[in-house]
């Protein structure tokens, strides 16, 4: 059948005509159809609130608002919302202009308000809100709109009543120094979308405080987070595990939170969570953040951080958490392929109080660097916490820091490199620990440091080194390797690589260690070219390894040495 398109847009223009003042002329098709969209039913097919044949203005003289940015307007907009739920719904339209506002604004069901270059911005007025959805209110939908609250305490931009739902915030810029700019502390809220605005200079971005207590399916996605003086986003959910906010997404969110006069002493988050269950933070970009870039505390569960980029985290206030991934009480985490850049403290930091910690956590796949630390993991009790794959390298400390008891702990894969504390710092020690597979390279205290916590000694399954050596006399100089702790047993595989592969020597050892005496016996071996491999030896604990060959002096040769077996560490 052939659609009769020419009638259906001949009746939006005049639908829209007669929602216009009087002498207000379309000079257009395009902006019939350029407004038509925005109330929800245009070119794009997009979907409404409410239908376009109910476009309400709030310039029409039904109503009279002014937008001249000094004639209160509170009453002639809520004429203009009234009129909308009269109708079962509708589209309130507010052209150009800066209205000024000094009440809440109530907002019901089935209403779209679009904004075309228009400010609603609210004096410091007794109430508190801009926009406030009312309770039960569903079907709603801001879109283009500058929402602006200088209201110096208690400021709202839009408030989310109890049991409200199926709210759209879209396309929007929220303003105002104290303003928490879309803000939900009922029960029964559900399905709110938040996508594409701008929040700056605001106190808080989007804040789901404790008495919305089971908020459910929050996206925020895709929004810029600019100058914030508190948190981006706060899920401010603290209480009994799994009886908070739940189901909520914050993604590909551009975040900065940095340090400036009059910003919250406690505040500076570029994403805080307490107590919120099945949380995904993907995809983000945190630039500068005051105190923490992402923080989870309050029996926080089911939280996945994937794929974040974190660059830098300052120290106001200066807590020693200034980190860029900070979990002090969190179960079933997984924190996975983010990048850190210059966090204050560590890049990731998974720290314990008198009775909470991050227990059944993933640290995988990240990378941290120049950072006050790259992963830290501290605990007294449960932890079931895997640290593996990770890549720490350029930091003033440690790579990796191991603090307190933390039974069933997975150390695994990790590259140390070029630190400035130790590859890898034990400061405790605890049951069912697995470490193996990490490569230390370059960190100037060494690879492995052990603090006063450290109590028993350890297993250690494999390690791995690489190191050059410089040809003098037809010889490298013997070149440290690792430690062979207290004592080792299993295989020792070493090559030698001279420049550009033209020589290459590799043999395997069955290796054997008493804590005082080395036994190294050949295998096997492959090599080619003149070049060839010394009997591995033991200077005091240090595991060595030479090569020799026919090639003038200051030629550069590369050794890989990896152990595979059993070290009991220190």
């Amino acid at each position: 059948m052939m659609r009769r398109t020419g009638m259906r847009f001949t009746l939006l223009a005049l639908a829209i005509a007669l929602a216009l003042p009087a002498g207000t002329a379309l000079a257009k098709s395009d902006e019939a159809d350029r407004m038509a969209e925005r109330a929800g039913q245009g070119k794009k097919g997009g979907h409404a609130a409410a239908g376009i044949m109910n476009v309400i203005n709030v310039k029409d003289t039904a109503y009279g608002a002014k937008g001249d940015g000094a004639t209160a307007d509170t009453a002639a907009i809520q004429r203009a919302l009234d009129a909308a739920a009269a109708a079962g719904g509708g589209t309130v339209y507010f052209p150009k202009g800066t209205y000024v506002t000094d009440k809440d604004l109530l907002v019901s069901s089935n209403t779209k308000l679009v904004g075309d270059q228009a400010k609603i911005a609210k004096k410091n007025a007794a109430d508190y809100a801009v926009f406030a959805v009312g309770a039960g209110q569903r079907n709603i939908e801001f879109d283009g709109l500058w929402i602006e609250n200088n209201k110096t305490s208690g400021s709202i931009g839009i408030d989310l009543g109890a049991d409200s739902g199926h709210v759209r915030i879209v396309g929007s810029t929220f303003t105002g120094r104290w303003a928490q700019a879309v803000n939900a502390n009922s029960t029964g809220v559900r399905h709110i979308l938040v996508e594409g605005n701008r929040f700056e200079g605001v106190n808080y971005g989007v804040l789901t405080n404790f008495m919305a207590t089971d908020i459910e399916d929050v996206r925020i996605i895709g929004n810029a987070f600019l100058d914030i003086y508190s948190d981006a986003v706060e899920l401010n959910h603290p209480g009994a595990a799994y009886t908070a906010g739940s189901n909520i997404i914050v993604a590909n969110n551009y975040i900065r939170v940095p340090s400036y006069p009059g910003a919250e002493a406690t505040g500076g988050f570029g994403i805080g969570i307490a107590g919120a269950t099945h949380v995904s933070i993907t995809g983000n970009v945190i630039v500068d953040a005051r105190y923490e870039a992402i923080h989870i505390e309050d029996e926080a569960k089911h939280i996945s951080i994937v794929g974040n980029v974190i660059n830098g985290v300052g120290n106001s206030p200066d807590v020693q958490l200034n980190s860029g991934i900070y979990v002090i009480d969190g179960d079933y985490i997984t924190i996975s392929g983010n990048t850190i850049d210059r966090a204050h403290d560590y890049g990731i930091h998974l720290e314990y109080s008198t009775d909470t910690q991050a227990t059944n956590t993933a640290v995988t796949g990240n990378t941290v660097t120049r950072s006050g630390g790259g992963i830290k993991a501290s605990g007294q009790g449960a932890s079931d916490v895997v640290i593996s794959d990770n890549v720490a390298t350029s930091n003033t400390g440690h790579g990796v820091h191991l603090v307190g008891s933390l039974p069933n702990l997975k150390v695994t894969s990790n590259i140390s490199r070029d630190n400035g504390g130790y590859g890898m710092y034990i400061d405790g020690s605890g049951s069912a620990w697995h470490i193996a597979g990490n490569s230390f390279h370059g960190n100037t205290a060494g690879d492995i440091g052990y603090g006063a916590g450290y109590k028993a000694a350890m297993p250690l399954k494999s390690r791995a080194a690489a190191m050059s050596g410089t040809v003098a006399g037809q010889y490298t100089p013997w070149l440290d390797a690792f430690p062979l702790g207290k004592g080792a047993e299993g295989l020792l595989y070493v090559t030698a690589t001279r420049d550009h592969a033209d020589a290459r020597a590799t043999v395997l050892y069955k290796l054997s260690w008493n804590g005082t005496a080395l036994t190294v016996t050949p295998l096997a071996d492959d090599s080619y070219g003149t070049l060839g491999l010394d009997t591995p030896k033991a200077d005091g604990d240090r595991l060595q390894v030479r090569a020799y060959s026919v090639s003038a002096d200051g030629t550069t040769v590369d050794f890989d040495v990896q152990f595979e077996g059993l070290m009991l560490l220190k």
